[in-house]
Parts: structure tokens; C-alpha cells; sequence
């Protein structure tokens, strides 16, 4: 039997009408869709399930160009495995959108999410997720997706093996996924902020924090001098700023200002998920 599961994709473009990111004999492929497909494919619910009316016309909105996700694998003709497919499906989906989010800058959501076992068997489970607007857009080139195959692959290792926000890596995820879905743009730094420090300062309370944290920022991710001073400064900016919030100063934030916090603290998971504990007497020496 068939188990399928769809999600639409807000601000997602590509330069591929299909892309195709299969694993584990799992068929996962992010597609364009037609407008006249995805009205079709909601209003042949729109009977059996009133609130189709207001994906309806959230979906419809998005304009000509849309994505979706389609995801489907064979399961036993079996009420357990159904049960079961239907329980792991979310957690694999969250694993796809956070290894997309974290793959590369941009925002990329789900508006609302379908999964059914068979044409035959009618089954509706959906939820507005996503849609806002002001966000930068994610796009994705054909030519991304080897590496998006094996950053999500290592991804995939690295949490199944993990134990809930043990570690400083877990802790980084965490924020960076709390801080993606945030509305306020001080919420969203402040997550990114809080994410960053779980890796940079690991713990430490005591000396100059500040200084610490945008030092080993700019040796880590910057490789020539003049790269380590700018991201040296700027990082001492963000930590000041993020200071201000908490202690209720006045302050400017600009879209801008959580844009770096955002794309530094992705840069750095990617980067602890192949070394999660660095030796920062050798990188500075």
C-alpha cells in the first residue's frame, strides 16, 4: 500500500521544475506544481472536508510558481503499519525542512501539509504552518543537490543518534529551529544569539564573554585576516545588540541585523557537525 504525504512550500523557488532528493527507498521529491493541479487536488476534498476552504485560499495566493513536497514509500497493507507510517512521518518531515533551512540562507516553510494511504483511502490531516511575507526567498539550484543529499544524510545520522539537548550542538539546533519559526525580530536574534553562544562559549560565565565569543567566531568560520576582523567586529556588534534587548536599552534591528546572526549560526552547526569540539588554542596558534 501506498502511504503519501504533500506539503506546500512557501517562497520556494528553483531552477528545476522537480528535484529529487530520495533516500532509503523513501521517494522524496520537491516539485513544481501547476496552479490548476493544486486547485484541483483541494477542491476534490472540499466536500469531505470544509476547512480545505481556507488552504484553499492561502495556497491560491502564493501565485503561478509553487512548490510542493511529495514524499511516499510502499507499507504493509496493515492498520499497524499505517499507524506507524503516520507517527514517523512528521518527525522525518521536520528533518527535511530543518536540513533545507540549514543548508543555505532563505525562508522556506510549509503552508499546509496532506498525507492519505492509497487514492482509495481518505485520509486528510493538514495545518497552516507557514505564510508570511517580508522573508528573504529560498532558492534552489539543480545543481545544490549533491551536497543538500549529503549534508542531509549526515544530518539524518546526527539525530538519530542524539540525545535530546544534551550538548551544545543540540542546544544550537534547537534555538536555530525555534528561531526560524519566530514572528518578532527580537525573538528571532535572540534565539540565533542564545544558539550561537551554546557553541562559542559552551557554558562559560565567567571573563570577557564578549571579546570570547567574536574571537573564536572570526578564527573558526574566517580564513583570511582581513575576513576575521570584519566578522570580528560585526559579531561584537550583534553581542551588544543582543545585550540591549535583554537589558530593555534602547536599540535599532534591522532585518539585516538577524540575517547575520541567522546565517552565522548556520554556518557554525554546519561546521560543529563536523567538529563538535574545538581546540581553540590551535586554531589560534
Amino acid at each position: 500500500m501506498l502511504f503519501q504525504y504533500f506539503a506546500l512550500l512557501d517562497r520556494f523557488d528553483s531552477d528545476d521544475d522537480e528535484l529529487d532528493l530520495s533516500y532509503n527507498r523513501r521517494t522524496l521529491r520537491i516539485r513544481k506544481i501547476p496552479k490548476k493541479t493544486l486547485e484541483d487536488f483541494l477542491l476534490r476534498r472540499e466536500s469531505s472536508f470544509p476547512f480545505v476552504n481556507d488552504l484553499f485560499e492561502t495556497a491560491i495566493s502564493l501565485g503561478e510558481r509553487m512548490y510542493w513536497i511529495d514524499y511516499h514509500y510502499e507499507v504493509e497493507d496493515s492498520r499497524e503499519a499505517m499507524i506507524r507510517a503516520n507517527n514517523t512521518v512528521h518527525e522525518e518531515m521536520e528533518r527535511v525542512i530543518l536540513a533545507l533551512r540549514l543548508f543555505k540562507e532563505g525562508c522556506v516553510r510549509i503552508v499546509f501539509y496532506v498525507w492519505r494511504i492509497s487514492e482509495t483511502e481518505k485520509q486528510f490531516s493538514s495545518s497552516v504552518l507557514g505564510f508570511r511575507t517580508g522573508e528573504r526567498l529560498y532558492f534552489l539550484a539543480n545543481s545544490e543537490l549533491p551536497a543538500l543529499k549529503d549534508f542531509h544524510k549526515d544530518l539524518r545520522a546526527f539525530m538519530c543518534k542524539r540525545k535530546e539537548s544534551r550538548t551544545p550542538l543540540d542546544r544550537a539546533l534547537s534555538r536555530f529551529a525555534d528561531g526560524y519559526e519566530r514572528v518578532k525580530l527580537e525573538d528571532k536574534i535572540m534565539d540565533y544569539m542564545i544558539g550561537l553562544e551554546a557553541l562559542y562559549l559552551q557554558g562559560e560565565s565567567s571573563g570577557e564573554l564578549g571579546y570570547r565569543f567574536a574571537h573564536r567566531m572570526s578564527v573558526l568560520l574566517a580564513a583570511e585576516k582581513k575576513e576575521r576582523q570584519q566578522l570580528f567586529s560585526q559579531t561584537t556588534k550583534s553581542y551588544k545588540l543582543r545585550s540591549r534587548i535583554v537589558h530593555g536599552v534602547k536599540y535599532k534591528l534591522s532585518p539585516q541585523d538577524v540575517w547575520f546572526v541567522e546565517d552565522k549560526l548556520r554556518l557554525s552547526i554546519k561546521v560543529f557537525l563536523r567538529t563538535p569540539k574545538p581546540n581553540w588554542l590551535n586554531l589560534i596558534f
